[in-house]
């Protein structure tokens, strides 16, 4: 018997142990899912909706459009159902930037996320629609810098979705397979202080580690 013979003896059961537990543990992790590593910026502009008062507070709508990337997850092997996806994704400081002769709020509030996310590489596409869990708040430290506290709705402090329904497996097909994997991604939430900020107000969001999870 040939030695390439007896090097494909010897691997393939440890090629066949790496796939059962993947399997056997049900969930495959990748970073940067929404496109931003520890230390990137996510810019949101308010004032893309009318805004709303509740007494001295004002409420407005702010939006983030960019296209990032990120790596393909490391695994040599085939998934043929995934049952959901998991978006973890942490927020390490902000800026504000206003209008010239604009307050700055000493406090802001930012909730009722909502993400629009189409992610592809050379070989698929597919988008999801989903409602992100979490209420960041901004408190005003000096100049127009804030610190951030994200209290979301598990113990992790990150804005999280959860995507259960849509093609899962075309997902898992881009992050094991293909080329450079792209994300566009478009991310909504409401944003409240008083004084309220004003159009043209921009959000710069420090982002720290990201993290997606498909699971098995």
């Amino acid at each position: 018997m040939s030695r390439r013979i007896w090097l494909l003896l010897l691997i393939a059961p440890l090629l066949a142990g790496c796939g059962a537990g993947l399997k056997e543990e049900g969930r495959l992790p990748f970073s940067n899912p929404l496109g931003r590593s520890a230390g990137e910026t996510m810019e949101m502009l308010v004032g893309t909706a009318p805004a709303s008062r509740n007494g001295g507070a004002v409420t407005r709508q702010a939006t983030a459009n960019y296209t990032g990337s990120f790596a393909n997850a490391s695994s040599n092997v085939t998934i043929g159902n995934v049952r959901r996806f998991l978006i973890c994704q942490r927020i390490q400081s902000a800026q504000v930037q206003v209008p010239e002769g604009a307050p700055l709020p000493s406090t802001i509030t930012m909730n009722n996320f909502h993400l629009n996310a189409t992610f592809s590489d050379n070989q698929a596409q597919v988008t999801f629609n989903v409602s992100v869990t979490g209420t960041v708040t901004l408190t005003r430290t000096t100049g127009n810098n804030y610190a951030v506290t994200v209290q979301g709705a598990g113990p992790d402090p990150c804005l999280g979705a959860t995507v259960e329904s849509g093609n899962l497996n075309t997902l898992a097909q881009i992050v094991t397979q293909g080329g450079n994997n792209i994300v566009q991604v478009t991310l909504r939430a409401n944003v409240t202080s008083s004084p309220g900020l004003p159009d043209g107000s921009r959000i710069l969001l420090t982002t720290g580690l990201g993290t997606g999870t498909l699971e098995l």
